[in-house]
């Protein structure tokens, strides 16, 4: 377990919450924590934390650009700042780039580790780890989960890899490109790597998205060609997003 992670875990327990339903109060649980959330117009950020006399302000964009599960993403970034970065100085002011639900690099900041703290704190062991784990890979089962703790389908697809005990990959395309992939453990052993800031396949279902075709929701079989690396498997389900700049698709390998 990381950092991140196990700081998440030790504020969940502190707040007593063992409901999921618990985890939407957002506003209750920064005020449980000493802080303040603040609703205001930005420029050049999406959220922001304070740390002055009297109580840490979190501050949230109000842009109609930033959806409520983005917005609510950014609020639990901030505190985790607050929890891990306390004594880093008095304002952060943390912009799109630095609020990222994608897997952190080799190296992790503070940013990034405040985007594992968030993960962790929204989609919690506690809720997910059996489910993930006892069920087949589905887009169902994510999409399930991720409108029941008001989180991204990306945010939830990613942190089910973590959890399940099947080899699967959830992979990120922007206008028809990889840009990011996580496999799950069991995946990483299969030696299939995604090939990054390449095409996605002719066959799959993000490449059809992209040409604005209707994708069954059922699994279906293709060969791992185009985009993919060393061995032959089968693949694929995939989903447009919402609410994110055109040409976004995740796609989950299993």
């Amino acid at each position: 377990m990381n950092r991140p992670e196990s700081v998440a875990n030790h504020v969940l327990d502190r707040l007593d919450i063992f409901v999921a339903e618990d985890l939407l109060l957002l506003d209750e649980i920064v005020h449980a924590r000493g802080a303040l959330i603040h609703e205001c117009s930005m420029e050049g950020a999406e959220a922001r934390l304070l740390i002055g006399p009297g109580k840490p302000i979190i501050s949230v964009s109000t842009s109609n650009y930033i959806n409520p599960y983005r917005r609510r993403f950014s609020i639990v970034h901030e505190l985790g700042h607050l929890e891990m970065h306390r004594g880093n100085g008095l304002l952060r002011s943390c912009t799109k780039l630095d609020i990222q639900e994608r897997p952190a690099g080799n190296s992790v900041d503070a940013e990034q580790e405040a985007n594992q703290f968030a993960s962790a704190f929204l989609i919690p062991a506690r809720f997910v780890e059996r489910p993930f784990a006892e069920n087949a890979p589905s887009f169902d089962l994510i999409s399930e989960w991720s409108e029941k703790l008001q989180t991204s389908l990306t945010a939830t697809a990613l942190r089910f890899t973590r959890f399940t005990l099947e080899p699967v990959a959830v992979v990120y395309s922007f206008q028809g490109k990889i840009q990011y992939f996580q496999p799950s453990s069991e995946f990483t052993e299969l030696g299939v790597f995604p090939d990054v800031n390449h095409p996605v396949g002719l066959n799959t279902g993000a490449r059809m998205l992209f040409n604005r075709k209707e994708v069954s929701r059922q699994w279906h079989e293709v060969r791992a060609a185009g985009g993919f690396e060393r061995i032959e498997m089968p693949l694929i389900g995939g989903i447009r997003l919402e609410n994110c700049p055109l040409g976004c698709q995740i796609m989950m390998l299993y």
